[in-house]
Order: C-alpha cells, then structure tokens, then sequence
C-alpha cells in the first residue's frame, strides 16, 4: 500500500464507534487548542489523538506533529522562526508534565501529557493493523539500526521502509529524499533532537509524498536498548525528567529551561490577569 490517495483511503470504521467518528469530526472542525507560552497544543488525550491523526491519513492531509514539553516550548520563546514553526505544525502534543500542569495553572487543563515515545508506539500500532509503510531518519547508526530491528519484530505487519541515522552529507540527504519519495509512506519518524528535527521536517515535508512526520527526539535509543525509559514508578509520579537528568547529567543546561518555562507562565498570567 502507498501513501495514501484520495481514490485508495484507508477505513476504519469497524473499530471506531460512531460517537467516536463523531468526536473526531467535530475537533478536526473545531481545531481546539490551549495556547501555553504561544504555543498552541492540541486539547486531546492519546487516544484522541491517535484517532485524529488516523483521520488525516485517511484523508491524506500531510500532518506534522510536534511533541512538545517545557525545553522545546523556550526555545521557541528564544527563536521566533522556530516559534512560528511550532504554530503552523498541524499537531503539537504536550510532551511533559510541566506542560499539562502550565494549562492547569492558566484554567484550560489539558486531558493529560501525550508523551512522544509512547505515540510513536501508538501509531505504529496503527500501521501494524492497517498496513501502513514507514521510514526512520535520524539517531546513531547502532541506535538507527536496532531501533529498526526491534519495530519490525514489534509489529510485522507494518510495513518497514528503511533507515538511516542522523549523520548524513549534502549529497546523502538527497539520496534519503529521493528514497522517501520513492517509498512514499505513510509514517516518517525523524530522531534529530530539537530543534534540528522540527526544523527539517518543516523544510522537507512539503515535497515528500509522506502523510506523517513526527519529531522523535531520543526515542529511537530506548528502542533500540540503547537507553533505559525511566521505569513505571518514576513514570507514575511524573518524574521521568528527573530519572533522565540522574541517569545522564550531561543534560543538566537543558534542565534550567524547566524552571524558566514554569516562571514564564505564571509571570505570563499574572500580567493577563491585570489586564
């Protein structure tokens, strides 16, 4: 199956409801969104989400989605063409806690944190059931590689459509371009880390023939076994940042943009609520 076409669209309906249809119709009008820091997310839980971006495929409208979480919602505070970015993507997720507890604080909760890693895997079970094809970009070779392995092992009834890591010349970026549009799937999952990914999918996407792509941050890592996700305890009590930052200190800079992103709102409400 190629991406999809008008004339060849994927259906669904025998495991949806039609109150679910329903629903999807109705955000897919509505576009509803919490505004966090200029960045719009989309008011929806996983599910909700997952059945969203289904439609658009079935729909063939090309889809980028950001999952964002406080880091990536500063540097769009500190990059105006990257905050721009952010705004035009079709689909931003509250990728972190601190997001969901930010729309909270300013009286427009979000249902709940729609983590990236755990997205990538809903889809994926989405392209298992119905045949989907998708490509990997980005991460290590062995990181590239594994993470590879371990999906089609996963689900083998998606339908794999190759890889290739992050550290690619000129000249093979145009050969990955030229594979992508040659494949022409359904699911490109890019694992440059942000804002490199967000910023090279907006580039290129526009002339792939690809339905989804999706920044992927360091995903293809645990996948791979590289990296060890927090474990479900940690992720419970919403502290999987914490787990990341014991596990690898290197990324204590990037987790001063915490404390700035959680000041930032509630300087940012205070100043509406004078208003």
């Amino acid at each position: 199956m190629e991406a999809v076409q008008p004339s060849d669209r994927l259906y669904c309906l025998d495991v949806c409801t039609n109150e679910s249809w329903k629903w999807m119709k109705t955000i897919m009008d509505t576009q509803k969104r919490v505004t966090i820091l200029g960045v719009p997310f989309l008011h929806a839980t996983k599910k909700e989400t997952v059945d969203v971006l289904t439609r658009r495929i079935e729909e063939n409208k090309q889809t980028q989605v950001v999952t964002a979480n406080p880091e990536i919602v500063m540097l769009g505070r500190q990059n105006a063409s990257y905050m721009e970015l952010l705004k035009r993507s079709q689909v931003v997720t509250p990728d972190g806690i601190g997001v969901v507890l930010a729309s909270r604080w300013i009286g427009q909760p979000l249902p709940e944190r729609v983590a990236g890693y755990e997205l990538l895997h809903a889809l994926m079970v989405q392209a298992d059931t119905y045949g989907w094809k998708y490509v990997l970009l980005g991460a290590s070779p062995e990181s590239c590689a594994g993470a590879a392995d371990r999906l089609k092992e996963q689900y083998p009834h998606a339908r794999y459509s190759g890889h290739f890591d992050g550290y690619f010349s000129e000249a093979e970026e145009k050969q990955i371009l030229e594979h992508i549009r040659r494949e022409r799937p359904h699911l490109l999952f890019v694992a440059l880390g942000a804002p490199r990914q967000e910023e090279w999918i907006a580039r290129h996407l526009p002339e792939l023939p690809v339905n989804l792509a999706m920044g992927v941050g360091g995903s293809f890592d645990v996948i791979s076994g590289k990296v060890k996700r927090a474990p479900v305890f940690w992720q419970k009590l919403n502290l999987e940042w914490m787990y990341r930052l014991l596990s690898q200190p290197k990324r204590w800079r990037r987790q001063l943009l915490l404390p700035k992103f959680a000041l930032s709102v509630i300087w940012n409400q205070i100043i509406l609520r004078r208003k």
